[in-house]
């Protein structure tokens, strides 16, 4: 049975969702009522860049507990505390962003099919919206998604590192940024939910 995702984060006013992410199925998460919160009761928890690391790092066992359930979570955040980790640090690159590039190498479930590297680098004929950074390391067993030209890693899932998934984002947010252009990257906020609801189905072993 398919179950509502958490998208978390801190309580202002631009990270909060609209009707049609409530359609989809997304629940905002008031970061600070992590602790009192079944994650259980989700798909996934889609963890946004606007968090307090501090906080996160206080309770991540509520995130731990999840993951060893079998849960999901999709973490787009600009990472530099000890919460989730078993994801590396976020680095920022040194590359200007007019001049950076997002290579999609890889597909994931329905996540980034069909959609262009072209469309997620450019918004308007403006370069440097996917992502500002990369990880420092990540996973020898992960399966890279999103590079940049120096291959520095800004999307990947680990599926090894704990009972649960964990896709991971360097500081972007791909679920936002893209939901209202015209062209392939308008299916990216889609198909990140399909894939969290894909991931949860098969961690639970359901047919």
């Amino acid at each position: 049975m398919m179950k509502n995702i958490a998208c978390m984060g801190i309580d202002i006013q631009f990270a909060r969702l609209n009707a049609l992410d409530a359609k989809r199925g997304l629940v905002f998460l008031y970061e600070y009522d992590l602790p009192y919160t079944d994650l259980m009761a989700f798909d996934g928890v889609i963890i946004s860049n606007h968090v307090d690391e501090a906080f996160l790092v206080e309770h991540n066992a509520v995130l731990t507990d999840y993951l060893a359930k079998g849960g999901v979570i999709f973490t787009l955040a600009e990472k530099g505390l000890p919460w989730l980790t078993e994801v590396a640090n976020w680095k920022r690159s040194p590359i200007p962003l007019k001049d950076r590039e997002a290579r999609i190498i890889a597909t994931d479930h329905t996540l980034f099919e069909g959609v262009t590297s072209y469309d997620i680098e450019y918004r308007k004929g403006v370069r440097g919206f996917f992502s500002r950074g990369y990880f420092e390391t990540v996973p020898a067993h992960a399966k890279k998604l999103v590079v940049d030209q120096q291959d520095n890693v800004i999307v990947y899932v680990d599926r090894e590192s704990t009972n649960g998934t964990i896709y991971a984002g360097a500081g972007t947010d791909m679920y936002r940024i893209y939901i209202h252009e015209d062209n392939s990257s308008s299916e990216v906020s889609l198909q990140m939910l399909e894939a969290i609801h894909t991931e949860a189905a098969r961690n639970r072993g359901d047919n």
